[in-house]
């Protein structure tokens, strides 16, 4: 599936979001049952097969992580298996482990001025990764796309586990 042509969109890294908007509120107004009411029970069926289909390729867009994998599998025709992927960044493998580390013992020190700070910290780090996998996206360097969707991915489990410690922290 290529989400961007189901919207009729060029496979690019940055979209519109308001023409993804405007774009996926029309295709589910045509593809609504009700327009569907007189239609053989095999035309219903399709409608909710493409609907789905629509819902699921505006769930690949609007995430950076899920967008990149599919511009990298456009352009390579090789799908990412995660199973078998290990990052052989050892600096940001290293990164990764400081990072656990102070995450952990701001939730041990129930900080939540430190917490702020380290969010804060990774929230900026997200952004430089973000700017960095645009560049290679444009470039056209798929492996390099590739390990920096590894970090993204990274990035993106770590911010979940910043919101677990700030809710446990909230917890008194």
């Amino acid at each position: 599936m290529n989400p961007f042509k189901i919207f009729n969109l060029p496979v690019d890294f940055h979209i519109d979001q308001a023409t993804l908007s405007s774009r996926y509120l029309a295709l589910q107004k045509s593809l609504h049952p009700d327009n569907y009411t007189t239609h053989s029970a095999q035309e219903q069926r399709l409608a909710i097969q493409k609907s789905a289909e629509v819902n699921d390729a505006l769930q690949i867009l609007k995430d950076p992580i899920l967008r990149a994998d599919s511009i990298i599998a456009i352009h390579t025709g090789e799908q990412q298996n995660l199973e078998e992927k290990s990052n052989h960044d050892m600096a940001f493998l290293m990164q990764q482990m400081q990072w656990r580390e102070c995450l952990e013992e701001i939730e041990n020190q129930r900080s939540c001025d430190k917490l702020l700070a380290f969010s804060a910290e990774i929230e900026q780090t997200r952004k430089v990764i973000l700017a960095e996998l645009s560049s290679a996206l444009t470039e056209c360097q798929w492996s390099q796309a590739k390990a920096i969707n590894d970090k993204l991915r990274f990035i993106k489990k770590l911010l979940v586990e910043v919101e677990r410690v700030e809710e446990s922290l909230l917890e008194i």
